[in-house]
């Protein structure tokens, strides 16, 4: 018995290694090659043997394709649509919640609004957002990034105040606190780790939406996902450039992300025992 749970034991760690090493394989490559020449890239495409940060330097100083403006655009936008997706679907997530607000009919809408395919909803879009003069601003790409993670963010903040122990908002109220107060001084600070598990994936979805950032944007609201594409000429396809765009962009929502695991894990966890 103590033999079979440990062999058990290792397949299990076998396993685990095998997954994370599959993972990581394509990232790896990825940030070996941003280090690569060119014609290194092309003659040894799995090893190394002359590294240099070419890549790097020429993506933040080539003219006109600055990386670093599509990183401020990058963060403008990701950071601006989370803050409003929590700013909204807070409050709307308390009604459902605990006023079950639309029956079940209304969670449903809001959940198969993400379900569809975004695509379908860009013609019609960028018809209106030429009427509003929307096209390449940071303002229009965070308010369709807020379109289409509400339904996201609303499912992980009912599931999460769902858990919440109604009788403090019960004594609350018996002592004549309204239901602003009560969602300001006892929901909002009890529903931290949910809120952040929410904007963390709110963040990542904006900074790594590419679609609705290539058709809305031409140039001064462009984001990291496009800035990378732009490597790809008629010319040529500057694979190391690529790399080095993509390994730069990476890198603010893997430290993010580390910095705040536990929470996210914490609030993922708590808000799925009732979902």
């Amino acid at each position: 018995m103590v033999a079979g749970k440990l062999v058990r034991a290792v397949l299990v760690h076998l396993l685990a290694v095998a997954a994370t090493v599959l993972f990581f394989s394509p990232i790896a490559y990825i940030v070996v090659m941003s280090f690569k020449p060119y014609a290194e890239i092309i003659t040894n495409p799995l090893g190394i043997r002359n590294p240099t940060l070419r890549n790097y330097y020429e993506i933040f100083t080539a003219p006109g394709y600055s990386f670093t403006g599509y990183i401020v655009n990058s963060v403008i936008v990701s950071l601006g649509s989370t803050a409003l997706s929590l700013l909204i679907c807070l409050p709307a997530a308390y009604s459902i919640a605990r006023f079950k607000t639309g029956s079940t009919h209304l969670s449903f809408y809001i959940l198969s609004l993400r379900l569809l395919p975004p695509i379908i909803f860009a013609v019609p879009l960028y018809m209106l957002y030429m009427v509003l003069g929307l096209i390449d601003t940071h303002l229009g790409l965070i308010l369709l990034y807020t379109t289409f993670n509400m339904p996201l963010v609303t499912f992980v903040l009912i599931s999460f105040i769902g858990e919440l122990p109604l009788e403090l908002e019960e004594a609350a109220l018996v002592d004549g606190a309204p239901r602003m107060t009560i969602l300001r001084e006892i929901v909002i600070p009890l529903t931290g780790p949910g809120m952040l598990a929410a904007a963390i994936l709110n963040f990542m979805a904006s900074w790594n939406e590419f679609l609705f950032a290539l058709i809305f944007t031409l140039k001064k609201a462009q984001t990291v996902t496009v800035g990378a594409s732009l490597y790809i000429t008629a010319w040529q396809i500057k694979w190391g450039h690529i790399a080095a765009a993509i390994s730069v962009s990476i890198v603010p929502t893997v430290v993010f992300v580390a910095l705040v695991q536990r929470y996210l894990v914490r609030g993922l966890t708590l808000g799925a025992l009732k979902a």
